[in-house]
This record gives structure tokens, C-alpha cells and sequence, in this order.
């Protein structure tokens, strides 16, 4: 099992880190279950308020993967494990104290899913309204992790990573860099793959994309990402003056997340609550 140095390192050297056994094996299948019926229960309105922003003229998602958009509002189920010792350690390495969770989705592919383009997380990703302008400096601004809630393998749409590719001053999400085809395979992607209850932890200027699934069922997971203290998330969060200035009047589209309800932050586990309690609306 890893430690946070080892972790530490492969995300300084690589990019990324494939963290083992974060969620234990007698509890990631009903972690999957619940996670799944909330992503059902929400389905129309994830789906409408994609179309949305699709109408606008605005590329966004990939054609059998479904989403749900901050995903602990509907389920707790997971959170025990979102402060798992390597994971919030490794995160404190890098960033210090203080870190917070800035995005808690789901995502499901379903078997026959299509390939996504290259592209890095925010702040990177230039096809969102507020991004940080490239050249990018040489310094991580955010991290990104994929749990795995069933296996990941080459057959079932194990995200498409390529490695050293955080150390780049650019990413491709615009089509705009020269000799770069944002939606082909290039010859030096790996695929992340893991055994459920693992997460891809990784540098959140990585290049990455999702994967066709060839297999007969869904991958399952969850995208968590954490911030340090310092980073402005407002113009991400829904209902701020930051997020009505620069997405909504500018018609643009944006990652952005929806606030935790109180009685759902009153509920999560303490040593978790630290990591949201930026984000809580009553």
C-alpha cells in the first residue's frame, strides 16, 4: 500500500497517482448501489440542465455518460472516506492546511459510450468562462481525483491519462494548439486502471480524457476535487456575484457546483465537514 511520500512523488513526477484501497472492499459495492439510485433519481434535471448549455453553443459532456452534479446533496454514503488518511494527506502535502472540497459529482458510463476530448480541470480548461490564461505557470492550483466505485480496465472506459503532461504550459481543450487533435488517441495515453474502491489522484493540469466502454456495464464513479485555501472557487459556485458576473451575463459556460444544503453539512462526518463548510447554503 503507497504512502503519502510515494503518492507525493508519482504525482510530482507523472501527474498522477493510482491510490489503492481507499474505499474498503465490504463497503464500495453499496457505496456504487446508492450512488447509482441517486444519480436515477436526478437523471431529467442533470440531463435538462445539460441541454442548456449545449443550446448556448457550448460543447459539454460526452454522448452515454450521465452525470450528477454535487452528488453528496444526495447521498452521504461515501463521504466517511473523502478524508481518507492518504488521500487528505497527499493533499496537505502539496497545498498545507486548510484545503476544501471544490466538486463532488458523479458520473456514469454506460456501456457504448463515446471518447472525450484531451483536455485539463479547472482553472485550465479554456472553454470554461473563467480559466487561467496559458502559459500556465509552473505550480499546482488544484487537485482532481476519480474514484473508483467499479473497476477501472482497459475495456470499460478506464480514463484516458498522458503522463508528464501536467508540466505542459498548455492543453488542448480549445483545439487551438498546433499539431494537437483534441479528440484523437495520442501515442503516449495510458489508461488508469484500478480495482474498485481505488482513486486517480492527480495534478489537475494532467491531460486527460474519458474512454470509450466496450464492456456490458457501466463504470461508476465520483469526481472529487480539492482546492487550497487560496484559490478563488466562487466563480464556480452557483448564486455568488463572481459566478453572475463572469458565466451568467457572459453566456458562457463554466464548471460550476452547486452549494451544500445545511442539513446535509450538519450531517457529514467531522473531520470531513472542514473540507465543505465554504460552501454552505441555508
Amino acid at each position: 500500500m503507497q504512502n503519502v511520500s510515494e503518492i507525493f512523488e508519482d504525482i510530482k513526477a507523472n501527474g498522477y497517482s493510482i491510490v489503492e484501497n481507499v474505499i474498503p472492499a465490504d463497503r464500495v459495492d453499496e457505496i456504487r448501489r446508492e450512488v447509482v439510485e441517486a444519480q436515477r433519481a436526478h437523471h431529467a434535471e442533470a440531463e435538462a440542465e445539460l441541454a442548456k448549455i449545449r443550446a448556448r453553443g457550448h460543447r459539454v459532456g460526452v454522448e452515454g455518460v450521465a452525470l450528477l452534479k454535487q452528488a453528496i446533496n444526495a447521498t452521504q454514503c461515501f463521504a466517511d472516506h473523502l478524508a481518507e488518511d492518504r488521500i487528505l494527506g497527499t493533499v496537505e502535502a502539496f497545498f498545507g492546511q486548510f484545503a476544501r472540497i471544490s466538486c463532488t459529482d458523479c458520473v456514469i458510463n454506460h456501456p457504448g459510450n463515446g471518447r472525450g476530448y484531451w483536455h485539463a480541470d479547472w482553472p485550465y480548461n479554456a472553454t470554461n468562462s473563467t480559466h487561467v490564461k496559458a502559459p500556465y505557470p509552473d505550480a499546482m492550483m488544484h487537485i482532481s481525483s476519480i474514484w473508483m466505485l467499479t473497476r477501472f480496465g482497459d475495456d470499460n472506459g478506464g480514463t484516458f491519462v498522458l503522463p508528464g503532461s501536467h508540466r505542459f504550459a498548455n492543453n488542448p481543450a480549445t483545439g487551438g494548439m498546433s499539431g494537437i487533435d483534441q479528440d484523437a488517441p495520442h501515442p503516449q495515453e495510458r489508461q488508469a486502471i484500478g480495482p474498485a474502491g481505488s482513486v486517480l489522484l492527480y495534478d489537475s493540469r494532467l491531460w486527460h480524457s474519458v474512454a470509450p466502454n466496450r464492456s456490458e456495464e457501466s463504470r461508476v464513479a465520483l469526481i472529487v476535487r480539492y482546492a487550497p485555501w487560496w484559490l478563488n472557487l466562487t466563480p464556480t459556485m452557483r448564486g455568488t456575484p463572481d459566478h453572475e458576473r463572469m458565466v451568467l451575463e457572459t453566456g458562457g459556460k463554466n464548471y460550476d457546483a452547486i452549494p451544500i444544503r445545511r442539513e446535509i453539512f450538519d450531517r457529514l462526518p467531522e473531520r470531513v465537514k472542514p473540507l465543505y463548510r465554504h460552501w454552505v447554503t441555508d
